[in-house]
């Protein structure tokens, strides 16, 4: 075979031992150096691809699909700077534990630091953010085909192994890069024909199930048994089943349970909103809990961190299906390396219910007093009342992403539970980043196969704006809500802001872009509602249809301080005149 017919056979055995493997979603970004991989892409019917002029775009959108689905899209890209675009995304898919491939083609050996054209050091490029990065041969009937098959599946197997994270192969690749369809029957393909026959992988794997020892069970059953004043925390969690069981658990023995935004459960019709109740200093500096619980990863909020580290518990237990470290507070007594739910499952009858002091009143006057104060009908639409509202209003066929920054904080403190299982709801918070969200969310939608409604600030719509690209297509209907007060909001609640007067000028960074104007660049819909009233009827009838749409809140930094402040004061009393808690 010449050389155009061997690369053509390399990278289709690539493809399709990928598709094999479940990895059969392929983000491609335009480029020459990378033809075999893209035309072998296309030219394979089980393949599915969405071409991506920005590769950091692609990334992001890699990272959604993989939030959604726990299978890694696989990402290819031509050499130079163009792998180099995928590292932001590829830094949160590390921390965040999504699993993600990219195939990155490059120049040959005699190219690399000789000045040639679009050519940088590819190898080990994301360093130690990878589970594993490794450089393929270039295409050669001296490696035998086997060795390409197994490096594949080893790729793909790290990718999901425990911790799940992303995994680099770089392939170089010689001029000619037009494909010729190989020779039949050649020696070289020879091993493969039994495998080519079959729809099965050259090496299948499982992954291992982490069970805690009995031992482990036992002591965590017996500190739960004991404590007086156990708190149970649910973080970050992967799936609706880990959450489901958490929320049973806590029901079960009537033990507070402070639920977190990325749980899944935050917006249950039962759950209790105790970040309302932990914005009080004075429940943080009394609240003592003896033992805590902490149900899977990181929390958007610093509460109940805060009034923890004032007082530390004399447990504090972290389950979590990922051996990272995990801790910021260094008060972890004890680590367990499993699925929320079996210890969830297991602890059900550690001990008698609590007799707790019944809280529902109390939180009742609280939400009410909200919906009186930022979300009557005729009231402009804010901060506050949009995530509220649309937390009330999402149907169980739709999904919910929330970007990082005072969204995610409004949207964790403010929302409204209301659904009667938990509604599917994405964050980047692994790094907590503000770039590609705009991005992870369309691919989040594709994963999930159904309609997202993104709830956005201007700054993070601003920086990945051109993903707006992406919205037109079918299989990523977005509803994006922008919330524009004209620059990073979040600025105004920090400490710095009473401690200079340069705030706009090096902090809050006034935008003056013109968000309808970029919506219809992008060939989408536009709305801006004035009212609470009239988002609420133009959000209902957009979740009817599935189509993207942008949606503009207008907001005044200032004015939205004042509110947030203005109605911390008046659930102030609410809280403080009910101190007990039971907890």
């Amino acid at each position: 075979m010449n050389h155009k017919q061997i690369t053509t056979l390399w990278c289709s055995v690539i493809v399709e031992e990928l598709i094999r493997q479940g990895a059969g979603f392929f983000c491609i970004s335009p480029g020459s150096r990378s033809t075999p991989l893209t035309l072998a892409v296309a030219e394979n019917p089980e393949a599915r691809f969405r071409m991506f002029p920005d590769e950091r775009s692609a990334g992001f959108f890699a990272l959604g699909y993989a939030k959604a689905t726990g299978m890694p899209a696989v990402l290819v890209c031509t050499s130079g700077t163009a792998v180099a675009n995928y590292f932001p995304a590829l830094i949160e898919a590390s921390a965040d534990a999504r699993p993600m491939l990219v195939l990155s083609a490059d120049r040959p050996f005699e190219l690399l630091e000789t000045g040639a054209n679009q050519t940088i050091r590819q190898q080990d490029i994301f360093s130690t953010y990878t589970r594993w990065s490794f450089e393929l041969p270039e295409p050669g009937t001296g490696t035998p085909l086997p060795a390409l098959l197994s490096t594949i599946d080893h790729a793909v197997s790290k990718c999901l192994a425990s911790p799940a994270g992303p995994v680099h192969l770089n392939l170089p690749f010689r001029e000619p890069l037009e494909p010729e369809p190989p020779v039949p029957g050649h020696p070289w393909a020879e091993p493969l024909s039994v495998w080519r026959k079959s729809d099965q992988p050259w090496c299948q794997f499982e992954l291992p199930v982490h069970e805690p020892p009995i031992e482990c069970l036992s002591a965590v059953r017996k500190i739960l048994a004991h404590a007086e004043r156990p708190l149970f925390i649910a973080g970050s969690m992967d799936n609706s089943a880990d959450g489901l069981a958490v929320s049973k658990l806590a029901r079960l023995l009537g033990i507070p349970l402070f639920a977190d935004l990325t749980s899944g459960i935050r917006l249950e019709r039962n759950c209790i909103p105790w970040q309302l109740a932990f914005q009080n200093e004075t429940l943080a500096e009394r609240y003592r809990p003896d033992v805590v619980i902490h149900f899977g990863g990181q929390l958007i909020g610093k509460q109940p961190a805060l009034a923890i580290r004032k007082h530390p518990p004399s447990h504090y237990i972290v389950v979590r299906q990922n051996p990272g470290r995990f801790g910021p507070d260094h008060n972890v007594t004890m680590r367990i390396e499993a699925s929320p739910a079996s210890i969830a499952t297991a602890l059900n009858t550690s001990r008698k219910p609590l007799q707790s002091f019944d809280c529902s009143t109390i939180f009742r006057e609280a939400t009410s007093l909200i919906d009186r104060t930022v979300c009557a009908p005729e009231q402009p639409v804010n901060e506050i009342s949009a995530p509220r509202i649309v937390s009330s209003l999402t149907v169980s066929s739709h999904a919910l992403f929330v970007a990082n920054s005072m969204t995610a904080r409004d949207m964790d403190t403010y929302a409204a539970p209301h659904a009667d299982k938990p509604l599917r709801t994405g964050l980047n918070r692994g790094v907590s980043g503000i770039d590609g969200i705009i991005s992870t969310a369309a691919g989040f939608s594709a994963g999930l196969d159904c309609p997202v409604t993104l709830l956005i600030g201007d700054i993070s719509f601003l920086h990945d704006l051109n993903a707006l690209s992406l919205l037109n297509h079918p299989s990523n209907p977005l509803i994006v809500i922008v919330v524009n007060n004209h620059g990073g909001g979040i600025f105004s609640f920090l400490p710095i802001a009473s401690q200079t007067d340069r705030l706009d000028e090096c902090f809050a960074t006034p935008q003056e872009f013109d968000v309808e104007s970029a919506a219809r660049t992008f060939g989408l819909g536009y709305a801006c509602p004035e009212t609470n009233r009239n988002f609420s009827a133009l959000y209902t009838e957009a979740l009817k249809q599935r189509k993207s749409l942008v949606i503009e809140i207008r907001s005044n930094r200032q004015e939205n301080l004042l509110l947030h402040r203005t109605l911390q004061e008046r659930l102030r009393p609410i809280f403080e005149n009910a101190l007990c808690f039971g907890i």
